[in-house]
C-alpha cells in the first residue's frame, strides 16, 4: 500500500513540475510584443498540453486565460499594419466569445479568490480592446449586420456590466435583425436587471418598453401561451393600452378558448364602443383563418361529409364575426373595406335581402 501512495505522489509530482514548466513557457511567451508565426504555433501547443493535465483551479484558470488572450496573440503575428480582412477573419464572432468568456471567468475567479495574478494585465488590455470592440460593433451596425452587431455589444456588456447601454443596444439590435429568439433573451435580462439603477446603470427603455416588446415576440413567435402572460403584464403596468389588452385577448383566440377572448374582448369594447376601427379589426381577427378555410374547402369538392363540415365552420365563423362589421358599418359608412366584408358575411349567411342593400 505504501508503495502504490508513493506512486501516486511521485506522478502527482511530476504532473505538477510539468504545468510549472508549460506555464513559464506560456508566460514568456504571452510576454512579448510581437510573436512569430512559429511562436504562435508554440503557444498553441503548449496551451493545449497544459489545458490535458491541469488540475488545480489555478492552473484551470491559467488555462482560461491564455486561451482567452490567444486571438489577441495572434494579432500581432500579421505584422505592424494587417489589413481589415486579416483582422476580421482572426476577430470573428467565435472568437471575441472566446476572449470574453476568458476574460470574464478569469476576473470572476481572481474576485473571489483574492489572488491576482492575471487581473492587471486584463484591464490594461480592456483599454484598447474594449473601444477596438465597441467600434466593430458600431461598424457592424452601419453596415446593417444587425444580428452579428448585436452578439459585439452584448459582448461588451458582459466584459462591464456597469454600463447597461450595451445590453439595451444588444436587444434592440437582435429583434432588428430578426433573431427573435436572442431578442427575447436580451430583453428577459433587461427585466432581471431591473430599472431603478442611475446613470451608466439606467437603461433608456422603461419597464413598458421592455414588457410590450418580450411579449410582441413572444406573439411573433406564436407561443400564445406565453404571450398572453406577457400581455397580461403589459396591461398591469398601463391599464389604458386598448392594443395591447386586444392582443391578450387575440392570444386566447388563437389557443381557441373562444369564451375567454369574448370576455376579454368584450370589455376592450365596452370601454370605447363607438370606435368604428376597433370594431373592424376585431371581427377581421375572426376571418384571419378565412383563406386556410376555402383551400381546405377546395380540396374537398369530391368529399361529401368533409366539404359540408368545412362549409358549416365557414358559415358559422362569418356568422360570429358579422356583428363587429355591423356596428363599425354603423359608426362609419364610408369604410369601403367594412362595407365589402359586411356583403360577403350577408352572402355566405344566406342573407340576400340585407346583401343587396350594400350595392
Amino acid at each position: 500500500m505504501k508503495k502504490v501512495i508513493f506512486s501516486i505522489a511521485l506522478f502527482t509530482t511530476v504532473f505538477s513540475f510539468a504545468q510549472k514548466d508549460e506555464l513559464k513557457v506560456l508566460k514568456k511567451l504571452y510576454a512579448k510584443d510581437k510573436l512569430t508565426v512559429e511562436e504562435y504555433s508554440q503557444f498553441k501547443e503548449t496551451l493545449t498540453k497544459l489545458e490535458s493535465v491541469a488540475s488545480l483551479e489555478e492552473d484551470k484558470i491559467s488555462v482560461e486565460f491564455y486561451k482567452g488572450m490567444s486571438p489577441l496573440l495572434q494579432l500581432s503575428t500579421l505584422g505592424e499594419q494587417p489589413s481589415p480582412a486579416q483582422i476580421a477573419k482572426i476577430m470573428n464572432p467565435s472568437s471575441l466569445n472566446q476572449i470574453v468568456k476568458g476574460i470574464k471567468n478569469t476576473l470572476d475567479f481572481e474576485t473571489k479568490s483574492g489572488k491576482k495574478v492575471y487581473t492587471d494585465d486584463i484591464h490594461e488590455t480592456l483599454n484598447w480592446f474594449k473601444p477596438m470592440l465597441q467600434q466593430s460593433a458600431l461598424m457592424l451596425n452601419d453596415a446593417k449586420k444587425f444580428k452579428e452587431a448585436s452578439v459585439l455589444f452584448y459582448n461588451l456588456y458582459q466584459l462591464d456590466t456597469n454600463d447597461v447601454a450595451n445590453l439595451e443596444n444588444a436587444a434592440i439590435l437582435a429583434v432588428q435583425g430578426d433573431d427573435f429568439e436572442l431578442g427575447s433573451t436580451y430583453y428577459k435580462e433587461i427585466q432581471k436587471v431591473g430599472f431603478k439603477g442611475s446613470g451608466l446603470q439606467k437603461f433608456q427603455s422603461t419597464e413598458l418598453d421592455v414588457a410590450k416588446i418580450i411579449a410582441y415576440i413572444s406573439f411573433q413567435k406564436k407561443d400564445y401561451e406565453q404571450a398572453k402572460k406577457d400581455y397580461a403584464l403589459v396591461n398591469q403596468l398601463n391599464s389604458d393600452d386598448v392594443e395591447s389588452q386586444i392582443n391578450e385577448a387575440n392570444c386566447y383566440y388563437y389557443l381557441n378558448d373562444l369564451t375567454t377572448y369574448k370576455a376579454k374582448i368584450s370589455a376592450v369594447l365596452a370601454k370605447d364602443p363607438n370606435n368604428a376601427t376597433l370594431q373592424f379589426n376585431v371581427g377581421y381577427l375572426m376571418l384571419s383563418d378565412d383563406a386556410k378555410l376555402v383551400e381546405e374547402i377546395n380540396a374537398n369538392l369530391k368529399n361529401d361529409k368533409k366539404y359540408n363540415e368545412l362549409t358549416a365552420k365557414r358559415k358559422e365563423m362569418f356568422k360570429n364575426a358579422m356583428p363587429y362589421f355591423e356596428k363599425s358599418y354603423q359608426l362609419d359608412a364610408s369604410n369601403a373595406d367594412c362595407k365589402a366584408i359586411l356583403k360577403t358575411c350577408y352572402e355566405i349567411l344566406g342573407m340576400k335581402d340585407k346583401a343587396a342593400i350594400l350595392k
